[in-house]
């Protein structure tokens, strides 16, 4: 239950992008999640925690729990939970605002720090966000969602919102009117919960769906004045809030409190993420406008983090010093003023009492002197009469004189009663010296007050050290933007390097060693001598014939001509099982590469299959005679056998005999479509895109790919096409032109096929270091140890990937995984390495973080 009481004099900031300050915790972004943050409250608890206290410790007032996307429907469809385990989710995220905030007032407390307690604000996103189709970018959905569907949806995690104990509820970035009116009738069945209703706009008059936003900001605010705080934008540029705000309150008729935490100005595109960050102007240099405007929230959204609130919390203050602080001197100097008035009128009451008493003993006195002197009385009575007549006697020669010399006036205005002018004498004394008092009273107390002209002078020096500092700022900015580039380019230098040793490497252990044919000499009658005379001055192929002709037997020509059959034993392979002699075909690598081509394509329609039980329906269905079917199957072997050099047989022949996992080829198949599809997409009906294009395509495809690797598939493409320097145009059909060879020939195939090895290898030799590393080769591994290893290094891994590896790691396809048993780290190295292990997101990074 809300008990939000504010001035509408009162300024408040809030929190910043919850998910920018997140990263820096967890180590990998959450965009593109269907949860976003809020999958964190799941995985990274206390890294949520810290955010918060991130943005306390900046000078928040108000932050936000992390519910922007969480909902109960989301929970139980992303992180497979129940309802009643979703709601409970989403209530511990205000737990884990509660738990900042008692942090933050425990280390104000320690440090003798004012003690100002943060509100929390329950965070409630659009609809829009929950479906993940960038909805909520335009507010599309409210065309075909009914107003109920929307309240429906949105009244479960309000209601776990409140239930947990929020101070006030943040609807935010509703894109459309439909959405924004559910949500305040939505508010009026919580009559003790107060709320703000913050809009996505799109330019300055109108809101993200189309409708105009001071129109739907006065009917929201009219439609329950009494539970909204404010109304306002966020997530928008901070260009355009003046502009939205301006005039919106001309009307007399409504008075909205405002307010705003925009992005950090930057665009996002769906491909390629947030850009244009040159361009943008930190949200501090907007604040002292928007205060002038009238905004009483202001924060910031997406882009922006603890430095960027710290700033905003410096700007407010400036502000509010500037505005109030005057103000408020003023008033202590008029109180101060009317505390020494009261002291000087209790004074006075005092002297005035006295003097009372005072009179009343004269009173007395002056009795007893009136009888005891009353003849004196009557002498000085007449005295005084006398003194009368004398005064009106010369009052009357002093106007016959005026008469006479012809100007007049008035005796009242030249002389007065004597007794009266004593008296008004006596009171200018006093006033005299009151103020004289007063006046020395003043000088003691201003005496040390700054002069006018050497405030003016400071105030000067400090706009200009103000200056001073901005340029720094911006010089430290350009330098750390320097350093980042540079830094990014030695990574990227590094990796490139250790790419192109592991390809050396690669091709070291592929290259055929020349023969040593000295050792040939051992085996041959005559010794040494006899057989330099033999193989002296001849080239490799006929040394290997003179050899073959002196081994004997097996130089004849039937031995090159045939094959002799392996039997019918059950272990043999059952495409090789025939007995007898088999013709050798001697087929070309092409012949070669066309057969097993032909064999995966068939594949694809049989997927249940085993790869060897396929091959032997493969022959079987095209040669009905048995001595065909095992000339074709022997020779393709023997065939493949002596081309393992090369990948694509080398795939082969590992899955064929269950050495490899064919998951291999088909996660080499769906790359390549992926990068096909998405580059005709791209392409837009057009033949050719350039080599820029092809790299924000590739990119965007594969987001987990270096820099290296993505200038490698450039090269690649180059070389395939054999483009010249200053030609950029790739043709799109010739790049992707497949022959009956398969598309494995082709050099950007070979290429995709290459990196995905190194990226498995890299990825498997983390997992083994993780569970122990090579000094733990013969230590057991249990299923539980290889999911924990599995989830660490790879967060965003779906529990259905997770098994289908942990099964091929333990080759049991059938039983319950808690009842398998465990097995050697070297064996199971082993079996990784011969399956698909694939890394899902982006590679785990831990950050240390110090403050100040």
């Amino acid at each position: 239950m809300s008990n939000f009481e504010v001035s509408s004099k009162a300024v408040f900031v809030l929190d910043g992008g919850f998910s920018t300050q997140l990263t820096c915790h967890a180590g990998h972004t959450a965009d593109g999640d269907p949860l976003w943050s809020a999958r964190f409250l799941k995985t990274h608890p206390q890294d949520v925690i810290n955010t918060h206290l991130d943005f306390l410790r900046a000078g928040s007032d108000i932050i936000e729990t992390n519910t922007y996307q969480a909902s109960v429907d989301g929970f139980v469809k992303h992180l497979n939970l129940t309802v009643e385990e979703s709601y409970e989710l989403i209530k511990s995220a205000v737990e884990f605002a509660k738990t900042a905030r008692d942090l933050y007032l425990q280390e104000c407390q320690e440090s003798n720090l004012s003690g100002r307690k943060p509100l929390i604000a329950g965070s409630v996103g659009p609809y829009g966000a929950y479906l993940h189709d960038t909805s909520e970018y335009t507010g599309n959905y409210a065309d075909n969602t009914t107003k109920e569907t929307i309240k429906n949806w949105h009244r479960t995690r309000i209601q776990a919102l409140v239930e947990a104990g929020v101070d006030i509820l943040a609807f935010e970035t509703i894109p459309c009117q439909k959405e924004a009116e559910a949500l305040v009738e939505i508010l009026k069945e919580y009559p003790n919960m107060k709320a703000w209703l913050s809009f996505s706009c799109k330019n300055e008059t109108s809101l993200a769906h189309g409708e105009n936003f001071q129109n739907v900001a006065k009917k929201c605010w009219k439609s329950n004045p009494d539970q909204l705080i404010a109304i306002g934008v966020n997530c928008c540029s901070p260009k355009i809030v003046t502009e939205l705000f301006k005039d919106i309150n001309n009307d007399q008729e409504t008075s909205i409190q405002f307010i705003t935490y925009p992005n950090s100005g930057e665009t996002y595109d769906h491909k390629l993420g947030w850009t244009e960050s040159d361009k943008c102007e930190s949200l501090h240099n907007f604040v002292a406008e928007w205060l002038d405007l009238g905004v009483r929230y202001i924060g910031g959204c997406c882009r922006t983090n603890d430095v960027d609130i710290s700033r905003i919390r410096i700007e407010t203050d400036l502000w509010l010093k500037k505005n109030i602080f005057g103000i408020s001197v003023k008033k202590k100097q008029r109180n101060d003023q009317i505390q020494n008035l009261l002291k000087e009128n209790n004074d006075l009451k005092e002297q005035n009492n006295k003097l009372v008493l005072e009179m009343d003993k004269l009173k007395k006195e002056f009795g007893k002197m009136k009888d005891d002197k009353f003849s004196d009385y009557l002498s000085l009575m007449k005295e005084r009469d006398a003194r009368y007549a004398l005064y009106f006697e010369n009052l009357t020669l002093q106007t016959k004189l005026k008469d006479l010399d012809g100007s007049f006036c008035s005796s009242n205005e030249a002389y007065g009663d004597p007794v009266v002018l004593r008296i008004a004498l006596d009171r200018c004394r006093e006033q005299l010296s009151a103020t004289q008092t007063s006046l020395k009273k003043m000088v003691e107390e201003y005496s040390n007050t700054v002069p006018r002209r050497e405030y003016d002078a400071l105030e000067s020096k400090h706009d200009s050290v103000l200056k001073n500092l901005s340029a720094l700022e911006a010089e430290v900015k350009s330098l750390q933007e320097a350093h980042r580039k540079l830094y990014a380019s030695k990574r990227s230098l590094e990796e490139e390097l250790s790419e192109v040793k592991e390809r050396c490497s690669e091709l070291e252990r592929a290259g055929t060693p020349r023969p040593h044919w000295d050792l040939c000499a051992d085996f041959i009658g005559g010794g040494r001598n006899r057989w330099w005379q033999l193989a002296s001055g001849l080239t490799s192929r006929d040394t290997l014939r003179v050899l073959l002709k002196e081994l004997g037997p097996a130089a004849e020509s039937e031995h090159l001509e045939y094959f002799d059959g392996l039997g019918m034993d059950p272990s043999i392979p059952t495409y090789l099982r025939y007995e007898g002699k088999v013709r050798n075909l001697r087929l070309s690598r092409r012949e070669i590469s066309v057969i097993i081509n032909d064999i995966w394509l068939g594949k694809q329609q049989h997927m249940s299959m085993s790869m060897q039980d396929y091959v032997t329906k493969y022959f079987e269905d095209r040669y009905q005679q048995a001595s065909v079917r095992a000339e074709w199957a022997y020779n393709l072997c023997a065939g493949a056998e002596q081309l393992l050099d090369d990948p694509q047989v080398r795939l082969f022949w590992g899955t064929a005999h269950a050495q490899l996992s064919e998951h291999v080829y088909w996660g080499l198949r769906t790359h390549w479509r992926a990068l096909r599809d998405q580059l005709y997409r791209h392409a837009d009906g057009r033949e050719t895109i350039s080599i820029e294009e092809f790299e924000k395509v590739a990119k965007a495809t594969f987001p987990l790919k270096s820099e290296v690797d993505i200038k490698n598939l450039v090269d690649v493409v180059r070389k395939q096409l054999k483009l010249k320097i200053n030609n950029q145009l790739i043709c799109l059909d010739k790049l992707f032109y497949e022959n009956e060879e398969g598309f494995e020939r082709i050099e950007l195939a070979k290429e995709l096929y290459r990196q995905r090895r190194l990226a498995q290898d890299r990825y498997i030799r983390e997992l083994v270091a993780t569970l122990g590393g090579k000094q733990a080769a013969n230590k057991p591994v249990t299923v539980d140890a290889l999911k924990r290893a599995f989830a660490l290094l790879d967060p965003a891994i779906d529990h259905i990937r997770m098994e289908r590896y942990i099964r091929w790691a333990f080759s049991d396809n059938t039983s319950d995984l808690n009842n398998i048993c465990a097995i050697p780290l070297r064996t199971l190295t082993g079996r990784l390495a011969a399956g698909d292990i694939e890394r899902v997101g982006p590679r785990y990074k831990s950050i240390r973080r110090t403050y100040k």
